[in-house]
Parts: C-alpha cells; structure tokens; sequence
C-alpha cells in the first residue's frame, strides 16, 4: 500500500513540475508569438495592397469605422475589420480579413480590392488543413488568384454557379475561402463602402 502512495506522490511531482515548466515556456514565447503573427499580418497587408497601386507608390493604412458594416464572421467568434489603403493622399481600396470554416481550421485570408468592390489581390494568412489537399489553398495558383478582378457577384465555386474551380479533392476548403471573400465583400458593399455601380 506505502508503494502505491509513494508511487502516486511522484506521478504528482512530476505533473506538477512538467506544469510549471509548461506555463513558464508559454509566459515567455507568447509575446514572441504574438509579436510574429503581427508581423506576418503587417507584411500580408502590404503585400495585398500593393495591388491597389502602382510603380511602387508608399502606401499608407488606416482602420475605418463604418457605421452599418454588419459581422459575416460572427459565426466563427471573428469580426470583420477594414482598413483604408491610401497613397499620395488618396483612398486606393481596402484590405480585409475574412474568415471561412474549412474542413479542418478556420481559414484566414487576406483580401486587397479597390473602392468599386473589386478584388485585386488575396492571400491566405492562416490554415490547417490537411496536407496535400486542403492545404493546396496556401498556393495562390491553386485557388485565389482567380479572385482577381471579381466582386462579390462572382465569387462562387463553378459547383455553385459561378467560375471559381475549387482545388481537387478539398471543396469545402475551396467554398470556405471563396465564400467567406465574398461574405465580408458583401458587408462592405451592403454598408456603402464602394463606389457605385464598381462591383461585379
């Protein structure tokens, strides 16, 4: 029985220093984490506005607050947040994230489109979908790159009437990204964000 005690008391120990050591290593890389995500943020952002604009013009980015701009992304405990792409003292376009539930994560991506609702350029900023399928979708050949050039309109999967083809084998990823591009086009659009008549 003293075995059995003595046993247990160093089973605890152990879970107790492993513990310790545990939320020591998650206090210290948190901040370092965070810091990287920004960062991969930031450079996503500039990567996609730099379609707004051309030869290399500095951009500038500023949040907005749209009174109206109704939450697409509610379901996935995300918010739709939009930020103004400027250069040489003009609005360009916007950028945003949008939110899609794939089959295995959520999926973020990036989206850059101009002040008539036009996308010009996309990017996905996090993923976890299953290697070699799903995951495709982090190459822009692969899915996104034909978002360019379409508004809300026409972002759907040829399965759901429209010309985006979805990435073999990974239809719900491929309907996640597209439709969740199009959800946050059509908030914006629905809060009188783009020009008239831009969108497709």
């Amino acid at each position: 029985m003293a075995e059995v005690f003595k046993l247990g008391f160093v089973l605890m120990v152990v879970a107790v220093i492993a513990a310790g050591s545990l939320g020591f290593v998650n206090g210290f890389t948190a901040p370092l984490i965070a810091l990287q995500k920004e960062q991969a943020k930031l450079l996503a952002m500039e990567t996609a506005a730099s379609t707004l604009i051309s030869g290399g013009a500095e951009v500038t980015f500023d949040s907005l607050a749209i009174p109206g701009l109704g939450n697409p992304y509610a379901s996935a405990d995300e918010v739709l947040s939009v930020v103004g792409v400027y250069s040489e003292g003009h609005l360009r376009g916007f950028v945003f994230i949008a939110h899609g539930r794939g089959y295995s994560s959520t999926i973020q991506t990036m989206v850059a489109c101009g002040t008539d609702g036009v996308v010009t350029g996309t990017g996905i900023l996090f993923q976890q979908e299953t290697p070699g399928l799903g995951a495709n979708v982090a190459n822009p050949e692969r899915l996104t790159a034909g978002f360019s050039g379409l508004g809300a309109a026409g972002l759907a999967l040829t399965k759901d009437g429209g010309s985006i083809d979805a990435i073999t084998g990974s239809t719900i990823t491929s309907r996640a990204v597209t439709s969740s591009v199009r959800r946050g086009l059509e908030a914006m659009e629905a809060a009188g964000l783009f020009a008239e008549g831009g969108a497709l």
